[in-house]
């Protein structure tokens, strides 16, 4: 979020809600620019000297404190762009609590799979629609719209991805035996349901 953050103020100045407002507007509703964040970055920022106080504007009684980037930013954020990104882990709750389940702790978390699974269906026709408001016959895009473009497309591919890995789940789980096994046909089962993707 950090390095978002100095991207944006390289751009242009803004203050701390401005730029979590850019920065949620370019990435969509799949990415949550949580506000607490870019404050946070903003105050690690500076204190690294790789921002700085651009100007205070009285709002009322809110003051806006608007920052910019530094040269010391700038170049920083140059070699954090030539960095290779990292694949995230798997990581959450979730995966947690099935790897301790057993016995009747699995049917609760048949359904809250089936839950997951309902809101993966809503959420992936609301992220499909966004998608294709695209105006085909347009000649081109802004390279901003493109960003947010493949942002929600990303969101889609997450979604489809987490829904046929939810669908594995309960699968694996309805096979449970008593004896806490799961029978090899039930493994091949959920195995070809991934590679049918």
């Amino acid at each position: 979020m950090k390095f978002a953050v100095l991207g944006m103020l390289i751009e242009r100045r803004g203050y701390g809600y401005d730029l979590a407002n850019r920065l949620q507007s370019r990435l969509g509703p799949g990415f949550r620019a949580a506000f607490g964040a870019v404050y946070v970055s903003l105050d690690q920022l500076a204190k690294e000297q790789l921002v700085a106080e651009a100007k205070r504007v009285q709002v009322g009684r809110q003051v806006k404190v608007y920052y910019e980037a530094t040269p010391a930013g700038i170049e920083r954020f140059d070699a954090w762009m030539r960095e290779a990104p990292s694949r995230e882990p798997l990581r959450g709750e979730l995966y947690l609590k099935l790897a301790v389940a057993h016995g009747s702790h699995l049917s609760m978390l048949r359904d809250e799979l089936e839950r997951l699974e309902r809101e993966c269906l809503r959420d992936l026709e609301a992220q499909t629609s966004a998608i294709d408001q695209l105006d085909p016959g347009a000649p081109g895009v802004r390279w901003d719209d493109a960003v947010r473009w493949l942002a929600d497309a990303a969101v889609v591919e997450r979604l489809h991805g987490d829904l046929r890995w939810i669908r594995m789940a309960i699968r694996m789980i309805a096979s449970v035996a008593d004896d806490g096994t799961v029978p090899q046909a039930a493994m091949a089962q959920a195995a070809a349901l991934a590679s049918a993707a």
